[in-house]
């Protein structure tokens, strides 16, 4: 009985050792995007992270987005999801090109 305890007692110092460090992490990673307050982010954050934590906007080149964005709709669309409209996808383009290396 008394191991169990500890034990217990171990796994419960663990998890809330785990869940502040990744709170706190996730909250800086979120204030690394750029203009979060643009409608451009907003859309962004909410379609790239169905599937996948949202890339930050410097990892390419404006013109590669391009190719990027219509590689993930395909996937989406691999997956069952809902894919992008012509207005949504045209707003990410831009937030991430404007963003961009």
């Amino acid at each position: 009985m008394k191991r169990n305890s500890v034990i217990a007692l171990l796994l419960v110092l663990l998890l809330s050792v785990a869940c502040s460090d990744a709170t706190q992490g996730a909250d800086k990673t979120v204030s690394l995007y750029p203009d979060q307050q643009s409608a451009g982010f907003k859309q962004f954050a909410k379609q790239c992270s169905a599937c996948h934590r949202p890339p930050m906007p410097n990892i390419h080149p404006a013109n590669l987005w391009v190719t990027t964005l219509y590689r993930m709709q395909k996937h989406r669309r691999q997956r069952g999801l809902v894919i992008m409209t012509d207005a949504e996808q045209q707003q990410v383009l831009a937030y991430l090109q404007s963003h961009s290396q």
